[in-house]
Parts: structure tokens; C-alpha cells; sequence
């Protein structure tokens, strides 16, 4: 078994939109605060590689991941089927599409990012070698919150209180305070860890312009500098509904939380690294299909009915563009435009009297005893409990934003019928799901058993 890890730039130049914490906010980057990578490992087995991808970028939308695939196969020379990519899920990096609203995609940036990511990839076949693996779960608190059962308080209570290193959510249980780590030694030096953690990595806000890899991103790249020529890849567990516990601050605040929870999440992998315990790696395994899961019953005559309800917004006299008027939280301008951008997508993809269902990623890949669920969405805390429950294998990570974008609701947030329902598949330009909380752990356990 040969593995071998690498990196690239995959930074913006300054002026991009940057993604994410509300429509049309327009966030230009102002600052490199810190630069943003490509991380790749490379597996052979048996004379056969696999690669693993990962972006500081908030999503990767199906159609990039797929040009991302082709780029990276075509360099290192293997099936684009045996290529998982992967993102870290920040709010400040470039946004690439797969979000209406969310930020406007540079065509420069998407048009040289499969090549920049590929260039990660090369380097890591060029950094091969015989490698020893450790594997370690510890835990990891005070870092994330169910912002279902939080209440806000993410956004309201005092900063000092939420970063406080004893500071811990009222309900643990809603979370999964448990870091996975799974590195790979050569030579007795630490060449590549993969560390899986369900938390979204959004210390941040709509005030804030600065370009940077979040909280996460900063402690990979702290585990970086104490291990020269390592290379540190954050794969984000069931995050759909966790957050950190400081988020939508301002630019001082959010300064603050990112030094103080990057530090603290750093800390996690330095325990998990001198607790890893060496495990067997006999062979690799992975598998890719793209599924299609069922979708909400809307019909041509409803969507144009809801555009024609939506366009009278905009065209009643006195109207402006400030996105802000209207009824906060879900009901301003600005979210009725990316309601009505993203009917206008679905009927577009009407074919007769057909909805659009568009494919969802599904994909996994084996190392061993740690099994690699992954998916295009971002999968709520709760879904993933059957999954580890009827998973084969010693070690199970759910990995959400596996080159898709969109949300894997739970059942609760399925009824509310709120943002991540109804909202955000529209900011995809797609119809919500119907039952996806039940489908995909199906689908995951499936996969599962797949790569036994």
C-alpha cells in the first residue's frame, strides 16, 4: 500500500463574490486573510490508485465536481469514477455556482479551478511512498451546536461566553462531539491526516469580506506547520445542522472566534495524533453512482402560478433592489428573488409535464477498516445514527458536500417547511425532496455494505 499526499493554490485574486450567509449580499473579497488549497492523497493498491480531492470552497456543485474528476483522472492517469472529491464547506472562498444568490460565480476562477486541483493530485502521486496508518476518535467539545435546538443563541449571546474553553451547548446530544482521525506515517514523519468532524465552517458573516478557510481550514493548516511536508484534509461529518457556536458576528468578533476555535479544534488533532494507534490497511475499495431521490409532487401549473405570485413583488411601484425589505428571517426581497431565479430554473427543466429530478453524487471509498460515506449534501446530525448503526465496518464517517450541494434534511426540519426544506433546493434550482431522510440512510447503508 502506497500513499502519497500534495497540495495546491487554489486562491482567488480579489474582487470575486465570495459565497454564502445571505442573498445577493454582493461580498467581494477585500483580504486574503489566508490562502486557500487543494488537498489531495493518492492510493495505490494492488497497482490500481484512487484519489481523495478536498476544497477550502463551500460547495462544489455536480457539474464542476464532474470537470474536477476528468482534471484530476486525466493528470494522474486513472477512471474519473476513482476520484472523490470533497470541500471543507467554508463561507469565505469563491462561490463556484450550485446557489442562487449565494454569491455570483467568477468565470475566470471556475474555468481554472479542475486544472489548479489537479495540479494537488500530481503532487501527491509524486509523493508516494510506503506508508504506516493510526487511526484515533477523541473528543472534541465546545465546538459545535445544533442551531435547531440553540435558539439563536450562535448569533446573540456574549462572544466571551460562547468561546470560553468550559463553554459547552445546552444539548450535546444533538451533536457529535467526537473528532476522527485517520493518518498516515513514513519514516516516522506524519505525511497526510484525514480529520472528520460534523461542524459547518461558518465563523463568520455578511459584514465580513476576507478570504480564508475558516476555522477549520486554519487548524489544517497549524497541523501543517508543526509536521513540514504534511498534509492536513478536513472532511465534514453530518453537518447539515451544526454550527460552531459563534456565527453572523462581526469582523472584530468573528477575527476573535476564528483564532479562538481554530486553536481549539487544533488542539483536537494534536490529541487525536498522539492517541492514534496503528491499524491495518489491506486494501482500498470505492464505488460512485449518481441517484435520484424522490421529490416533492410540483407541477408546471403550480411553479408558473408561484413565479407569476413571486414577479408581482418586484414589479409593484415604489420597488427597489435592497434586499432587506420585507419580513425577516425568510421572507425579505432578497430571498423572494432567489425563490423566483430558482423556479425559473425549475421550469425550465420541465420536460412536458415532467419535473426535473436531478442526480444526486453517492460515493465511498474504503481504507482499510475506515469507510468514507459520501454524498452532495450536507446530511442533518440525526440521519447519520442509522448509517453507523448498520455500517459493516470498524469505522464509519459520513462525509457531507461530496461533490454536490443542498441539504439532507431530517424528518423535524422536513415539516417546518422553512429554509432548509423549501429554500435552499430552490437556491439549487431544484424541486425539495420528499422523503430523503428516510432514502438516504438507506442509500448510505447500502454504499456501506458495498464496500465490505
Amino acid at each position: 500500500m502506497r500513499a502519497g499526499f500534495g497540495s495546491s493554490d487554489i486562491t482567488p485574486r480579489l474582487g470575486v463574490q465570495l459565497t454564502g450567509y445571505g442573498p445577493y449580499r454582493n461580498r467581494a473579497a477585500r483580504k486574503i486573510t489566508a490562502p486557500l488549497l487543494a488537498r489531495a492523497m493518492v492510493l495505490t493498491d494492488r497497482g490500481e490508485r484512487t484519489a481523495l480531492v478536498n476544497l477550502e470552497l463551500c460547495v462544489a456543485p455536480r457539474d464542476l465536481a464532474g470537470r474536477i474528476r476528468e482534471a484530476v483522472a486525466a493528470r494522474i492517469r486513472i477512471s474519473p469514477e476513482r476520484v472523490l472529491v470533497t470541500v471543507t464547506h467554508t463561507h469565505s472562498a469563491p462561490a463556484v455556482g450550485g446557489l442562487v444568490g449565494w454569491g455570483e460565480a467568477d468565470a475566470m476562477y471556475v474555468e481554472t479551478l479542475p486544472s489548479r486541483v489537479a495540479a494537488a493530485a500530481e503532487r501527491a502521486v509524486a509523493a508516494q511512498s510506503e506508508v504506516e496508518w493510526r487511526y484515533a476518535e477523541v473528543p472534541c467539545e465546545g465546538i459545535a451546536i445544533n442551531r435547531e435546538s440553540d435558539s439563536g443563541g450562535w448569533m446573540t449571546e456574549p462572544i466571551a461566553t460562547r468561546l470560553d474553553q468550559t463553554w459547552r451547548p445546552a444539548r450535546p446530544q444533538d451533536t457529535d462531539p467526537t473528532l476522527r482521525v485517520l493518518a498516515a506515517y513514513s519514516r516516522g514523519r506524519l505525511r497526510g491526516v484525514l480529520h472528520h468532524f460534523g461542524c459547518h465552517a461558518v465563523v463568520g458573516s455578511e459584514q465580513t469580506f476576507d478570504v480564508h478557510g475558516d476555522f477549520v481550514g486554519l487548524a489544517s493548516r497549524a497541523i501543517e506547520r508543526s509536521h513540514p511536508g504534511a498534509t492536513a484534509i478536513f472532511l465534514p461529518g453530518a453537518m447539515g445542522d451544526i454550527n460552531p457556536p459563534v456565527v453572523h458576528r462581526g469582523p472584530a468578533e468573528t477575527r476573535l472566534g476564528l483564532r479562538v476555535l481554530g486553536r481549539k479544534y487544533a488542539g483536537a488533532i494534536v490529541r487525536a495524533l498522539r492517541e492514534a494507534q496503528p491499524v491495518a490497511v489491506d486494501d482500498v475499495r470505492s464505488t460512485r453512482r449518481e441517484v435520484r431521490f424522490k421529490r416533492k409532487r410540483w407541477t408546471r401549473v403550480w411553479v408558473l402560478r408561484r413565479i407569476a405570485q413571486l414577479e408581482k413583488i418586484f414589479a409593484a411601484p415604489g420597488v427597489t433592489d435592497i434586499t432587506r425589505v420585507g419580513t425577516p428571517p425568510l421572507n425579505t426581497n432578497g430571498l423572494h428573488m432567489a425563490r423566483l431565479a430558482g423556479l425559473r430554473v425549475v421550469l425550465a427543466g420541465f420536460k412536458g409535464a415532467r419535473a426535473p429530478n436531478p442526480l444526486v453524487n453517492v460515493q465511498g471509498l474504503r481504507i482499510g477498516p475506515v469507510a468514507l460515506l459520501g454524498v452532495g449534501l450536507e446530511v442533518f446530525h440525526s440521519l447519520q445514527a442509522p448509517v453507523l448503526r448498520e455500517s459493516p465496518h470498524p469505522h464509519t464517517w459520513v462525509v457531507s458536500l461530496a461533490g454536490g450541494a443542498g441539504y439532507a434534511p431530517d424528518k423535524a426540519a422536513h415539516a417546518k417547511k422553512g429554509y432548509t426544506d423549501e429554500l435552499v433546493p430552490l437556491l439549487g434550482g431544484e424541486i425539495p425532496f420528499a422523503r430523503i431522510h428516510n432514502e438516504l440512510p438507506r442509500e448510505l447503508i447500502r454504499l456501506a455494505r458495498e464496500l465490505a
